[in-house]
């Protein structure tokens, strides 16, 4: 894909522009206290990206836990309540997002975390997440089927513009179950790796191109401004 193509940029939101990965291991971890079990990394990564019903069926069966979904899900919304205001934003996040805003490139949220948690999340953060043009949250009626499904990023697509196509879109991802949503929908994406939550395998990615934080991304590779 040619970088000039570039005309708006689509963003997943955990993990990549609000640190809530680490927050969501420890209420995890606080969760499975009482069972004498810790968060596997392999378990997370599986998990990350993933709407909350399908990520904690994987929670549940990986470690075999005696809960159903709906008394996991009680015990781990009252704790997000608690912790999920206090989520900082990851370097540089703020920073690209007002740079795409001062140059009026469209850009859209694409969240697989609900509505109710979006608004958690974000409250300390309202002035930069009122730059997106559109947000769509994980539990958007118009959003048929989670992440790796392409749905989320092609609705993103088109409340941000209707004359937008998939090839016109740069998604960020942090989550390889994003990635391969984005790759679905058509979309060229970056990927940007948390080593704090890296796999001890080898890195093999499907995006178009992988960093390790928004700080080394250039704009300028895909035609869009450079920073000042």
């Amino acid at each position: 894909m040619s970088a000039s193509q570039i005309k708006a940029c689509i963003f997943d939101m955990d993990g990549l522009l609000l640190d809530t990965e680490t927050i969501y291991s420890q209420v995890t971890n606080k969760i499975l206290e009482p069972y004498n079990k810790t968060f596997p990394i392999e378990t997370k990564l599986k998990m990350m990206g993933r709407d909350v019903r399908t990520a904690t069926e994987i929670l549940l069966a990986d470690l075999d836990l005696p809960l159903t979904f709906d008394e996991y899900d009680n015990q781990a919304t009252e704790l997000k309540q608690i912790y999920f205001g206090m989520a900082m934003m990851m370097p540089g996040a703020e920073r690209l997002i007002r740079h795409l805003n001062v140059h009026s490139i469209p850009i859209a949220l694409a969240t697989s975390s609900s509505k109710q948690m979006f608004e958690i999340k974000t409250a300390a953060h309202k002035d930069i997440f009122g730059l997106f043009g559109s947000i769509t949250c994980g539990d958007d009626p118009e959003v048929e089927n989670s992440k790796p499904a392409p749905d989320i990023f092609l609705t993103a697509m088109r409340r941000l513009d209707n004359g937008l196509e998939p090839e016109d879109c740069l998604v960020f991802e942090d989550a390889e179950n994003g990635v391969e949503a984005a790759r679905s929908a058509r979309m060229s994406s970056v990927w940007v790796q948390d080593l704090r939550f890296a796999g001890d395998g080898p890195v093999e990615s499907m995006a178009t191109e992988h960093i390790t934080s928004l700080l080394e991304f250039d704009p300028v590779k895909y035609g869009l401004p450079a920073y000042d």
